[in-house]
């Protein structure tokens, strides 16, 4: 009984401070992700020509607009709190019951889903130094997999646009839902590994290829890997890991 309530207690603090964290790295990847783009704007050749023209001085490469960014700082130790936490989940399984244990995970897994989902997963940054103006940003982006879905149904791409959006919202959901189910009410839900093979690691490398559908590797285009490519993955690996988990109660 005491290991039973100990399990539940530690359990629940563990995955309210892996929410918590969560929520609080999706909100600073946000301000930051406006900040990096109000600062991409001030760094586009239209504002620089206006500068120019008002102050009537070149604006040289040692003056651009490279601020230093708390909320990047601040995002990346809440989501360095939020990894430290999912490793308390995991060893949670040596005081936990296994239903409690499993539900962690598959509750962990959900959170990751939704910030991986709507955090940005990959910035684009198009630029050149050029003559008086130094570093010049032409486009500036960022995307993640929910923007990704609803850029391309606005450019009528409605087939690829389903296609993601059900194999990285609607499946990922249906399999967490049946997860639930099958731990806790002991139902075999024979279609979860079905399912799992169309919503895990195949779908992160769509959600990548869409990221980068108008990009060219060149030396003047820069695309950095965002917080939400992490979240996603932890979501895949948490997901693959509780439909083990089940797999091994069927045995």
């Amino acid at each position: 009984m005491n290991r039973q309530f100990l399990s539940y207690i530690s359990s629940i603090l563990i995955v309210i401070f892996i929410t918590f964290t969560a929520y609080k790295t999706y909100q600073f990847s946000l301000k930051y992700d406006d900040e990096i783009y109000k600062n991409a704007q001030n760094n586009k050749i239209e504002n620089k020509i206006d500068n120019y023209i008002d102050k009537l001085i070149p604006i040289f490469k040692n003056e651009v607009d490279k601020k230093p960014t708390t909320y990047k700082v601040d995002m990346d130790f809440y989501k360095l709190l939020f990894f430290i936490g999912v490793g308390l989940i995991f060893m949670t399984y040596f005081i936990s019951t296994k239903e409690v244990f499993t539900i962690s995970i598959i509750t962990v897994a959900l959170v990751s889903w939704f910030v991986g989902v709507f955090a940005p997963i990959m910035s684009i940054e198009i630029f050149k130094e050029l003559p008086i103006f130094g570093y010049t940003i032409f486009k500036y982006d960022t995307k993640s997999i929910y923007s990704t879905i609803e850029k391309l149904w606005i450019l009528q791409n409605y087939l690829v646009s389903v296609m993601v959006a059900v194999f990285s919202m609607i499946i990922p959901l249906v399999k967490t839902i049946a997860l639930y189910i099958s731990t806790t009410m002991k139902v075999d839900i024979k279609y979860i590994d079905f399912i799992g093979k169309w919503s895990m690691a195949d779908v992160f490398v769509i959600s990548l290829l869409l990221a980068n559908l108008s990009l060219s590797s060149d030396e003047f285009t820069d695309a950095k890997v965002q917080v939400g490519i992490y979240f996603f993955s932890c979501y895949v690996v948490l997901s693959i890991f509780a439909s083990y988990i089940l797999n091994l109660d069927r045995e």
